[in-house]
């Protein structure tokens, strides 16, 4: 019996040893002789060589913005919402930066559900100001690379007030993009 329980005492203690298993890499090897090219030379006159150590990060990040934007309001005043466009990590390139921009193919006018062809106009806020151009809309937001995550607000305000009561929209669009800081 007292066989049995050394036997599995080492085979339990075997099994919990630690393994180490190595990975075959494909690597280029560096094989220096000394000047002459004669390895059996007793007195070779030393070489070196070099070798390069090297890895390479892919630049990543994440941009959230709001899937919607209520705007509130009461009869008779200029209607307003706001919302907030967040990044989570950034790592980019030494000298980059992320942009947001944004851009309505209306020109910042709202639609009316049954109103024809009445437009109520409105103007968007970012962290560089209103968006004075409606035709093009501009940028309202940057973020550079952070390991920690970053918010931007964004605000939206009737240029004036309703003519009709019911739903107003008008889609957007939000442009994400990478730009090299200046110099």
């Amino acid at each position: 019996m007292k066989k049995l329980i050394s036997g599995m005492t080492a085979f339990t203690i075997a099994s919990m040893m630690t393994v180490t298993a190595f990975a075959e890499a494909a690597i280029s090897n560096t094989t220096i002789t000394p000047k002459g090219g004669d390895p059996f030379d007793v007195n070779p006159t030393p070489e070196t060589a070099g070798a390069t150590v090297e890895f390479n990060v892919d630049p990543t990040y994440t941009v959230t913005i709001p899937a919607s934007f209520e705007l509130t309001g009461e009869y008779g005043q200029q209607y307003s919402g706001s919302g907030t466009i967040q990044t989570g990590k950034v790592f980019l390139n030494e000298g980059e930066k992320i942009v947001v921009t944004l851009t309505s193919t209306s020109k910042f006018n709202m639609s009316h559900e049954g109103a024809g062809e009445y437009k109520l106009p409105y103007t968007a806020e970012g962290s560089f100001g209103k968006l004075t151009n409606k035709e093009t809309g501009g940028k309202v937001a940057e973020f550079p690379t952070s390991t920690e995550p970053a918010s931007a607000g964004i605000s939206f305000t009737t240029d004036e007030t309703p003519t009709f009561a019911g739903k107003y929209t008008d889609p957007v669009v939000f442009g994400i993009s990478i730009e090299k800081e200046p110099s």
